[in-house]
């Protein structure tokens, strides 16, 4: 039985999350989704049934990540009642939920929280690659797109109006510069609302949110450089392909029809950027985990 179906899930409503102690390191402030605690299909859950199983065990959570060939030397553990930037962090371990960054939005975004109204990356872990302290922004994929249809159309109407704005803002002064993060040309083919589909959109929002934030200042620790990971489950296609159905509001983009979609994403950067994203299936990097009872849990379910 396909894994990503309700009917399969459903066999675990007894136990949706793993160990729901991970719920007491999290800032009390953070607005989890509404499914993370009650449904079987939540990708926010399935995240912190692995991530958050391993907030405390830092080599288990490196031997995890690293499968996804991000060379982590170490981590650091988040320094609990961090102020960042004027927001206060008061979550604890290695692993942080619902990151947004500073207090005010370096994406122009408009009011908002963590988990509401604001760009809000999954998981954030603290890293040392290449000798340099590194932030790592996570987006968790698991049945987007088979169990609800994506969203296409985020640059159209008043709010796409909005958001083209925004974004606009921050990529005009990079214009003809090296920090400019994706390959538009000078007129025609690919421009910015092209990421008008659902899993594109997060990945710029992602890739703005990191560069806008580097370096940062976390507690008495000097973020220097970025990673953005970008992990999905093996058996969903519908996420994983960057179908057609999904680029009728992206014409810049058609060209890409079919193909896989970070090896799109991948092209769409710059060299600069292209470095700094990361990617793979979390279902498969679960075998790497030493903790039997959990692994065992991990592989049953997931």
């Amino acid at each position: 039985m396909d894994k990503l179906t309700i009917e399969f899930q459903n066999q675990f409503k007894g136990k949706l999350i793993y160990d729901e102690s991970v719920f007491y390191n999290v800032d009390s402030h953070v607005k989890l989704h509404d499914e993370t605690k009650g449904h079987p299909l939540s990708s926010a859950a399935a995240c912190i049934n692995v991530l958050g199983s391993l907030m405390f065990k830092p080599e288990e959570l490196i031997n995890f990540l690293n499968h996804f060939g991000l060379e982590i030397e170490m981590l650091y553990e988040f320094p609990t009642n961090a102020n960042v930037g004027g927001r206060n962090y008061s979550d604890k371990g290695y692993v942080v939920f619902e990151w947004i960054g500073p207090q005010e939005s370096p994406i122009n975004e408009k009011g908002g929280g963590r988990g509401l109204q604001r760009t809000s990356v999954d998981a954030f872990v603290i890293a040392k690659i290449k000798g340099k302290i590194t932030q790592l922004l996570i987006e968790w994929k698991f049945t987007e797109g088979k169990s609800r249809p994506l969203t296409l159309e985020k640059f159209s109407g008043f709010r796409g109006l909005e958001r083209l704005r925004r974004y606009s803002e921050i990529l005009v002064p990079l214009r003809n510069k090296a920090e400019f993060p994706f390959q538009f040309e000078l007129e025609n083919g690919m421009g910015l609302s092209d990421f008008s589909v659902d899993h594109l959109y997060q990945l710029l929002r992602m890739t703005l949110l990191a560069k806008m934030t580097t370096p940062i200042q976390i507690g008495d620790i000097k973020v220097e450089d970025y990673r953005i990971v970008h992990l999905s489950h093996s058996m969903n296609k519908e996420i994983e392909i960057l179908h057609e159905k999904y680029l009728q509001f992206s014409p810049g983009l058609k060209k890409y029809a079919g193909k896989k979609l970070y090896e799109v994403w991948s092209e769409i950067l710059s060299p600069y950027e292209r470095e700094r994203f990361k990617y793979g299936h979390w279902d498969d990097a679960i075998k790497v985990i030493k903790d039997d009872k959990l692994r065992d849990y991990l592989t049953e379910r997931y």
